[in-house]
């Protein structure tokens, strides 16, 4: 599934090898396994689009703590 900011409201996203949490997530994959985040500090590339950047992991996985919509993501085994 794929979370945005359409989707889910203020979600926490985690490395939990490194115990790193990513500032400013843009988009959440958990079918690939992928975290797009915005390079900081903030600048816009040629397009005029936010310069951004994409982690894959082995798995993440959505905690939705007690609601519809998850509240936190676990990111597991980082690959290069």
């Amino acid at each position: 599934m794929i979370y945005s900011p359409a989707n889910v409201d203020r979600a926490a996203v985690y490395d939990v090898d490194r115990n790193e949490k990513f500032e400013m997530p843009l988009l959440v994959n958990t079918g690939t396994g992928s975290v797009v985040v915005a390079k900081l500090p903030l600048r816009l590339n040629h397009k005029g689009k936010v310069d951004r950047e994409t982690i894959h992991f082995d798995s993440i996985h959505p905690i939705y703590g007690g609601g519809i919509k998850p509240c936190l993501f676990h990111c597991y085994g980082r690959r290069p």
